[in-house]
């Protein structure tokens, strides 16, 4: 069994269950309120009221979509089975991630009518929305490597769901607490954290390291994942 016909498995157990389409149309509505919220009430043209709540709503977003992906074959021991074919551990890791990266990039695709609203209203920065949405993409990919560990651990959904929101809220709120820290380790937290990263791409400046911050996060996660999944095996 090849690496795609295991993401085929995955996007059908997603798009083939009323799953996919519940969670694209919460996510549209919270996001529809916060920018509606932004454009007729504060009368602001921008993306700004939606994507400052994004790092949040994806902190409960992301795991409610990744918890089930390993534990629940846990649970069922379908996940034995899998491993006893000719495929590898990083194989099954990246076959899960791929599958919830595509689901969340589909459900973004659809947000895009947001932006294609302001440029009826206006003329938007293209240059700062473009980086907006690679910084929402980059730390969803991180919030689903994340949720995937979470699941290699437990059997229990509730269980992965709540350990990956809590990995998740710890990289949140680092920067919210980095002034009770002292000043010698505040420049290490701003490096961990993710909210100063994300909310570097929103002021529409890409740099590399915020770009290598989030593929290091990615990798870690999927690494550990993988690992967990060796030892299962083993």
């Amino acid at each position: 069994m090849t690496t795609v016909s295991l993401i085929r498995k995955e996007l059908k157990h997603y798009f083939y269950s009323p799953m996919a389409y519940v969670v694209i149309c919460m996510f549209l509505v919270i996001t529809g309120w916060f920018f509606a919220n932004s454009l007729f009430l504060r009368r602001e043209a921008e993306l700004r009221g939606m994507l400052d709540v994004m790092p949040l709503l994806l902190m409960f977003f992301m795991p409610a979509v990744t918890m089930r992906s390993i534990a629940e074959e846990r649970k069922v021991d379908t996940i034995q089975l899998v491993l006893t074919m000719p495929v590898r551990e990083w194989q099954v890791t990246l076959s899960k991630y791929a599958a919830s990266l595509i689901l969340y990039a589909v459900t973004l695709a659809f947000s895009l009518f947001y932006p294609m609203l302001l440029y009826l209203l206006g003329s938007p920065d293209t240059g700062m929305i473009a980086a907006s949405y690679l910084a929402l993409l980059l730390i969803g990919a991180s919030y689903i490597s994340i949720g995937i560990f979470a699941s290699t651990l437990t059997v229990n959904q509730v269980v992965a769901f709540i350990t990956a929101f809590g990995i998740i809220f710890v990289l949140f709120v680092l920067s919210r607490l980095e002034m009770l820290f002292p000043l010698w380790m505040q420049a290490w937290i701003e490096r961990v954290a993710v909210v100063p990263h994300f909310d570097n791409m929103l002021r529409g400046v890409i740099r590399s390291s915020d770009v290598v911050y989030f593929v290091t996060l990615n990798l870690l996660f999927l690494f550990l994942a993988t690992y967990m999944l060796y030892r299962r095996r083993g």
